[in-house]
């Protein structure tokens, strides 16, 4: 049997795996920032939430032509409308964690091995992830 073992979790990383497990290899990903990579947990997943909390905030502003009124005793909804970001933030990484989490879930169903760790080439066919020696 193939053993194969891929450095870094990101889309690249994961589909390779994915791939490489559901064609019969052992396959070990070794990844130190979490699953999904910078494109899951600080890129393109957070990035989508801010855009789309930054859209409605110009649907609101907008409204006011299209004689939406609050009650708040301002006529300009602009005026009306505040974002907490702390909310914003934490829907962020509530997204990009279960992202995160799917990902692996899917790993596990194709029996994926995931290790926590930096990882390094050790040769042409010998992969450090921490602690442990791995062949490949």
């Amino acid at each position: 049997m193939a053993r194969v073992v891929i450095i870094g979790g990101g889309p690249g990383g994961y589909e390779a795996a994915s791939a490489a497990a559901q064609l019969g290899a052992e396959v070990t990903v070794v990844d130190s920032d979490g699953i999904g990579g910078s494109a899951v947990l600080t890129d393109c997943v957070p990035s989508k939430t801010l855009i789309a909390t930054a859209e409605v905030m110009t649907e609101v502003e907008e409204a006011g032509r299209l004689g939406v009124r609050l009650e708040d005793g301002d006529d300009d909804p602009a005026n009306a409308v505040r974002v907490d970001l702390s909310v914003v933030n934490q829907r962020v990484k509530r997204l990009a964690a279960a992202q995160s989490d799917g990902i692996t879930r899917r790993l596990d169903r194709d029996k994926v091995r995931i290790i926590q760790a930096r990882g390094r080439l050790d040769g042409p066919e010998t992969v450090i992830a921490g602690d442990e020696r791995l062949d490949a």
